[in-house]
């Protein structure tokens, strides 16, 4: 929209109406007027603070209801649509946040504006199974637009597509870049697991689970590299840490796999139990004459 027209919407009309509510109605139905004005303006800031709230909250439906309430009239916002679109994402609704997400792309119009909304739009295609589009994507946006979750976000769609060792190289920069960023910590250490670096992935997660993540992959990560070093005990509290976390659409990990891992650990952790048990049983080591003693 031209520049001028937006000024004269935003700014010149309600200085017109709110003379002319002075002139015509007095102080008093000149304020009254200003505020409800003021009210109206703002409804789209309220109801997407309240969609916030509910977020937080854990009421996600409700949360949708009032973003989507506050499109409606702000249907010109595109970082309110990017925000919409990136929850319809995070529950699953990947076709719906993908039209919001591209109307949110169209409608911003600076390079610095689109960027944030084509991050949330790699991740669509990367669960639209379109994978080698996302990265394209994303290291188009990382020449000019690089922050956390641009690194992020990147890196985890390199260890998507198998090439670890053009994911450890780049999670090795993002670690240089942010070296206290949650997902790129969790990205360098599990670039680091499957290439089974066990002594390297355990000091990142280490440094990981020191800045208490949120997300269930650090957790069911780290555990899977203390059960390599017979920390099982370490590890299957780690296991049961990560189920106690939210898994979104856009997890990397599923409960299904995190519950799977949690068995082979347990199972793993009574067949240890059981030789240790045995090892030191008197009848079986000879120990008998020696605890009568």
């Amino acid at each position: 929209m031209n520049k001028i027209v937006i000024l004269i919407i935003r700014l010149i009309i309600p200085l017109v109406i709110l003379f002319l509510a002075f002139t015509w109605l007095g102080t008093t139905g000149g304020i009254i007027l200003a505020v409800l004005y003021l009210l109206l303006m703002n409804l789209p800031v309220l109801f997407s603070t309240m969609g916030s709230q509910a977020y937080r909250k854990g009421d996600y439906d409700k949360a949708i209801r009032m973003l989507r309430t506050a499109l409606k009239m702000s249907p010109g916002s595109y970082s309110l649509r990017g925000s919409y679109a990136w929850l319809l994402l995070k529950l699953g609704k990947t076709e719906e946040a993908e039209a919001q997400i591209d109307q949110a792309i169209s409608d911003a119009e600076k390079e610095d504006e689109k960027n944030p909304l084509l991050v949330t739009k790699a991740l669509v295609l990367w669960k639209k199974g379109e994978l080698d589009q996302a990265i394209s994507l994303m290291e188009k946006v990382i020449v000019n637009y690089k922050n956390t979750n641009v690194y992020g976000t990147l890196g985890f769609l390199y260890i998507e597509k198998g090439d670890l060792d053009k994911a450890l190289s780049f999670n090795l920069e993002a670690y240089d870049y942010n070296d206290t960023g949650p997902v790129i910590l969790d990205n360098l250490g599990y670039t680091r697991l499957l290439r089974g670096e066990y002594e390297e992935a355990l000091e990142i997660y280490r440094q990981l689970i020191k800045l208490r993540p949120n997300f269930p992959e650090a957790f069911h990560n780290y555990a899977r590299v203390l059960a390599h070093f017979g920390e099982m005990e370490q590890a299957l509290y780690m296991c049961h840490t990560a189920l106690t976390f939210r898994f979104w659409h856009t997890s990397t990990v599923t409960r299904e796999q995190v519950e799977n891992t949690l068995k082979e650990l347990e199972e793993a952790s009574g067949e240890k139990s059981a030789k240790s048990a045995k090892q030191e049983d008197p009848e079986e080591t000879g120990g008998t004459e020696s605890a009568d003693i």
